[in-house]
């Protein structure tokens, strides 16, 4: 039986060790990835000894590790024929076969799906070793359609999709990799399928080739959003779009996506004319689903892949979907169904948000206040920014736009109300009766209420509420009396403009007149969590003054350093459990 050894980039590790399996009872395949090997996942002592041995070599070669050298070092003596293939043809050159059987390689890869590549090594046995297979023509994919995994196939045009599927608006349009539906590793997308569709919300799922290659004749992701999401006429056919492609709408090659000048900008533009909220959603590639819940910082190499590079075409919402599942030596990529759920609520909400008319539109100001700097004084702090003549504009323009607010005359006007309502947390000499007396209170909010929605969450995050500030609505602790907490109530406080409130950001920690140096410490504590009244502000924001977004003012507030992940949120971290559902913006 014919050996054949793979080392490849990682991404077609696992189909290559799928079509290894269905060519099993004629060729020996033995499968490694390059990164796995890099770090020490995988035995490189192991991978030598089965290149030593192999009748052939194959590498499909990636620029992502550092071990390739050494790779190709030590083969050069073996006297084995090689097949290096890659996505740059330069690097083919490493090959000891003619180009011509690298380049059907090539072809083989680039359609994908097992059977291609199961066809690939048949070929390379037949034409490199003598096997008696027949060649078979790699099989032929569409580089671009639309999917549903109700559909009896693909569509290649909208009009026919939208004329087979049932649901019509609103739309989001959803823009994910042909490698996957070529795979048929489709289980992220078919889980946010459903969860939109249970929401009310229809969508047009289209696949694309990640980047535009005149040689092969693939059109760029931007061209397939300009042809599946906006109709005729340059008009969204989507209320909202849900983009899983790394890559730049109009990179055109790997390098080009951070070289060419431009290449983001030109993304921007197209999305722009598209008008729709445009979210992107993290996926490691690097982790499994349970190495990311434990880990504190939640993502660390997929940060530059999954998060920073899609932001530069300004895209939201990078909030944790799916990670790696290993099932042997196979990985297929698995949704988190908590986290495919907060991002189709925020979609949805984000959707409706549009859908609203003005007048009817709620939004809720947060506004910085870092008590420990200059007591009071602090309030709507935001870097030499005038934060409070900044929301007086927003709503003056806001009410010229139709929505049903009402309006203070100056950012002066503004923090006069504030502080003469006492609009504020509890601090050094404001107390909670002098809150309610003078009217700062939005709500005094019943404990059987807070609990409603505080005996839902997990049980770590209770008990670890519980041991930092006591059961709810908040208990002296550790000699920090219970904050925020009038009569057994817990106080909710801001001002009302007609449809709009305007808050200082929560307690954080401190507690009434005790100013020691101690308590303050809880304000970047990043194992702290945050008092009762916090979660329970945001929770009234969301939910009974039914706010449509949140939007945060000026200078950074405390809610990003609430404990949790650094990237890559779970239900658990502090900042997702405040924000919830509601869209959220910061200025």
């Amino acid at each position: 039986m014919y050996k054949i050894t793979a080392i490849v980039w990682h991404s077609h590790a696992t189909v290559l060790r799928k079509a290894a399996a269905k060519v099993k009872d004629h060729l020996n395949v033995k499968v490694y990835s390059a990164r796995n090997l890099q770090e020490g996942k995988e035995d490189l002592e192991s991978a030598r000894a089965d290149l030593a041995g192999a009748d052939l070599i194959f590498f499909y070669r990636s620029t992502g590790e550092s071990i390739w050298e050494e790779l190709e070092g030590g083969i050069r003596g073996l006297g084995r024929p090689v097949v290096c293939a890659a996505y740059a043809p330069a690097l083919w050159a490493f090959s000891t076969v003619p180009a011509e059987v690298v380049a059907k390689c090539h072809a083989y890869i680039v359609q994908g799906g097992e059977e291609n590549f199961a066809r690939m090594l048949r070929y390379l046995a037949a034409v490199i070793l003598g096997a008696p297979f027949a060649i078979q023509q790699p099989l032929l994919f569409p580089w671009v359609g639309i999917y549903h995994p109700d559909a009896p196939s693909h569509f290649q045009a909208v009009e026919d999709y939208l004329n087979w599927y049932e649901r019509r608006a609103p739309l989001v349009g959803l823009l994910f990799a042909r490698n996957q539906w070529v795979n048929k590793t489709l289980a992220v997308e078919d889980a946010l399928i459903r969860a939109l569709e249970a929401r009310g919300l229809g969508v047009i799922p289209a696949f694309c080739y990640s980047l535009k290659d005149e040689g092969l004749g693939t059109k760029g992701s931007g061209e397939v959003v300009r042809e599946y999401f906006l109709d005729p006429d340059g008009r969204p056919r989507i209320a909202a779009m849900v983009k899983l492609l790394c890559f730049f709408l109009s990179a055109r090659s790997r390098t080009d996506d951070f070289l060419r000048e431009g290449v983001a900008a030109s993304g921007v533009e197209m999305l722009k004319q598209l008008g729709v909220p445009v979210f992107q959603p993290a996926i490691s590639f690097y982790r499994t689903v349970e190495e990311w819940a434990e880990d504190p910082q939640g993502l660390n190499q997929d940060i530059s892949w999954s998060v920073a590079l899609p932001e530069f075409e300004g895209v939201i919402e990078p909030l944790f979907l799916a990670a790696v599942r290993r099932q042997g030596e196979l990985e297929v990529r698995e949704p988190v169904a908590e986290r495919v759920e907060r991002i189709v609520a925020r979609i949805a909400n984000w959707v409706r948000l549009q859908e609203k008319p003005a007048a009817e539109r709620r939004i809720a100001f947060i506004l910085h206040n870092n008590p420990c700097a200059s007591v009071e004084a602090t309030v709507g702090g935001g870097a030499n920014l005038d934060t409070l003549e900044s929301v007086a504009r927003i709503l003056k323009r806001l009410k010229e736009s139709g929505y049903a607010v009402e309006v203070p005359a100056s950012g002066k006007e503004l923090i006069d109300t504030i502080m003469a309502r006492k609009a504020i947390a509890e601090f050094r000499w404001t107390t909670a009766d002098e809150i309610v007396s003078k009217g700062g209170a939005l709500k005094l909010m019943a404990v059987e209420e807070y609990r409603a929605w505080f005996d839902r969450l997990s049980s770590r995050v209770r008990d670890r509420l519980v041991e930092a500030w006591g059961s709810p609505p908040g208990e002296a602790q550790k000699g920090v009396p219970a904050a925020m907490v009038y009569k057994g109530r817990i106080i909710i406080t801001g001002v009302c403009y007609g449809n709009a409130v305007v808050c200082v950001q929560p307690k954080r920690g401190c507690a009434g007149a005790r100013c020691d140096g101690q308590v303050c410490k809880i304000l970047h504590d990043p194992e702290v969590p945050p008092p009762h009244q916090y979660l329970a502000t945001y929770r009234y924001l969301e939910r009974e003054f039914g706010a449509d977004v949140i939007v945060h003012v000026g200078t950074h507030g405390n809610l990003e350093f609430l404990p949790g992940k650094g990237v890559g949120l779970s239900g658990e971290c502090y900042p997702d459990l405040a924000l919830g559902t509601v869209p959220h913006l910061y200025i």
